[in-house]
Parts: structure tokens; C-alpha cells; sequence
């Protein structure tokens, strides 16, 4: 029977942590490209919001003037849910400083180093998917308010227009 060979299983290993290592380097620019989205989703919420208020606001309803308030209401709710989307948040990242303190003047080969850095890359992925899941779920409940707003609106403008 022969003897696994652990220069041979290092080896191995350190490959898969690499392939790892090229992977989530991948999936951390993916992530930048989604979170760029709900970003300019977000703007584009709150700008589409701000022309609701400002139509809203326009003129005195005299006709079913609650479909003008809860247009009004409603487009201040997406507006809010931009806002929310679009708030600054905590940097999300593998630490410069920390990370050359733990590992610089360690005893770890590069191969134990480079599967350390995988798993903080792994967890700081996570976070901002988390992240970017929440600020989603924003941008998602404004537009959903904006479109119930639009549709007020043009409910009560309509009425107006034609004389209900």
C-alpha cells in the first residue's frame, strides 16, 4: 500500500486555494458591478420621486384631492427608500493594516497565508452581498411606492382634467 504523499496533498491544496483566491477576486468585481446598479437605480429612484413631489405639489386637488395626498405621501415614501438605498456605508474590505500585521512576520508558509487571505476574502464577500441584498430590497419597495404614486396621481389628474 502506498503512502499518501504530503508534499503532494500540499500541492494540491495550495491549488485549489488559489483557484479559489482567482475566483473571489472575480465575484468581488461582479459584486462592485451589481452594487454600480442599485446605485444608478437608486438615483434614478429618487430623481423620479422628486418630479412626483414636484408634480403633486403642483396645484390645490379640488376634485378627489386624497389620490393627490397619497401620490404625495407615496413619492415621499420612494424618496426616503432612495435615500435609504443610497446611504454611505461601512467600507467593506479585506484591512491593508491588519492584514500586514497578522501575516508579515508570521512563521505561516505563503500557502497557509494565501488560504487565510481566501477566507477573509470570502467574508468580506458575503458581507457586501448582504449589503447589496439590503439596498435592493430599498430601491425594490420605492419603485413599487413611485408606480402606486404615478398611478394616484394620475388618477386625480385625470379627474381634474376631465371633470369628475
Amino acid at each position: 500500500m502506498k503512502k499518501p504523499d504530503p508534499d503532494a496533498e500540499n500541492r494540491k491544496r495550495w491549488a485549489r486555494v488559489r483557484l479559489l483566491n482567482e475566483e473571489l477576486d472575480r465575484l468581488g468585481v461582479d459584486a462592485a458591478e451589481r452594487t454600480t446598479s442599485v446605485t444608478n437605480k437608486a438615483s434614478f429612484l429618487a430623481v423620479s420621486a422628486g418630479v412626483l413631489v414636484a408634480a403633486a405639489t403642483a396645484q390645490l386637488w379640488k376634485v378627489v384631492p386624497l389620490f393627490g395626498v397619497v401620490s404625495l405621501a407615496l413619492a415621499c415614501v420612494a424618496l426616503a427608500c432612495a435615500a435609504v438605498a443610497l446611504r454611505p456605508a461601512k467600507r467593506i474590505a479585506v484591512q491593508a493594516r491588519r492584514l500586514v500585521d497578522r501575516h508579515l512576520d508570521c512563521g505561516h508558509t505563503a500557502a497557509q497565508v494565501e488560504a487565510e487571505l481566501v477566507e477573509d476574502k470570502a467574508t468580506v464577500l458575503a458581507a457586501r452581498e448582504d449589503d447589496l441584498a439590503a439596498r435592493a430590497q430599498w430601491v425594490w419597495v420605492g419603485f413599487a411606492a413611485l408606480a402606486v404614486a404615478a398611478i394616484s396621481l394620475s388618477i386625480v389628474f385625470s379627474i381634474e382634467v376631465l371633470g369628475g
